[in-house]
This record gives C-alpha cells, sequence and structure tokens, in this order.
C-alpha cells in the first residue's frame, strides 16, 4: 500500500497549492526521486510548468509536460507534469493536485495531496482521504 501525504495548506486558491507542490518537487529533486505530478486539465498543466520555471531565481528543476503517456525527452528530467497516469520509474513518488483520485495506485509508492483552504478543494479532499482510508493506504496529515 502506498503512504498518502496529506499537505493542508491555510491559504485559500490554486497559486499557493502549485507554489507548495514547486516546493515538494524541488525537495524530491534534491532527492533524484523521479517525480509525477498530476493535474486536472492542460491549463493546470501549463501553469505548473511555468511556475516550475520561475518560483525561485536559484532553482533549476528539469521537467516537461508529459502527453498520452510519453516518456521524457531527456534521461537528465525527473519530473513529469500530465493529466493521465503516470509512466515507469515516475509513477512511485505522485504528487496530486487534481480534486480527484487517480485511477491507477498501481506501483505508486508515495502519494502527496496538496489541498489548499478553498471548501471545495477540502470537501474533495476529505473524500479522498475516506476513499485512500478504505483501500488500506498509510495516511498522514501534515499543516502547513
Amino acid at each position: 500500500m502506498a503512504r498518502v501525504d496529506f499537505h493542508i495548506l491555510s491559504h485559500a486558491g490554486n497559486e499557493p497549492r502549485a507554489r507548495h507542490a514547486c516546493q515538494l518537487i524541488e525537495q524530491l529533486y534534491q532527492q533524484k526521486k523521479p517525480v509525477f505530478v498530476r493535474v486536472e486539465n492542460e491549463l493546470a498543466a501549463k501553469t505548473m510548468d511555468d511556475l516550475l520555471w520561475s518560483f525561485r531565481d536559484q532553482a533549476f528543476i528539469p521537467h516537461e509536460l508529459c502527453t498520452a503517456g510519453s516518456p521524457p525527452s531527456d534521461p537528465l528530467i525527473n519530473v513529469l507534469i500530465g493529466i493521465d497516469k503516470p509512466l515507469g520509474t515516475f509513477q512511485s513518488t505522485l504528487i496530486n493536485l487534481s480534486d480527484s483520485m487517480p485511477a491507477q495506485m498501481e506501483g505508486v509508492s508515495h502519494l502527496i495531496e496538496v489541498i489548499d483552504a478553498e471548501p471545495v478543494h477540502k470537501q474533495a479532499a476529505r473524500e479522498r482521504y475516506k476513499l485512500y482510508r478504505d483501500a488500506g493506504h498509510q495516511l498522514e496529515t501534515i499543516n502547513n
């Protein structure tokens, strides 16, 4: 079963959620862990892509958008952003920025849910929490 961490933010909105995800991605990148960032739609993927280039002046995180299960274009890329399920080594660590539960959990050992203070996001997260708990995943809540 996967470890599922719920990072609960005190601020509402997609921007704090995306910025917190960037910090997590940077930590995972420094640990040389491949990560798949699951987003809601193509606009959210593009927004996350842009933010990873600009969220910190000193940060450089090789990443790219993942389309239709395509592999990264370069072996140095440790971060894929997409809507669909992750592939290969990118499925072990997954950051979920979507309000839905990933359809495929096979191969995921660490799932990170980033939840902002927006009531609709919190309610969707509560529902996912119950589903993860009922499926037997190891759950942890981290308040930020």
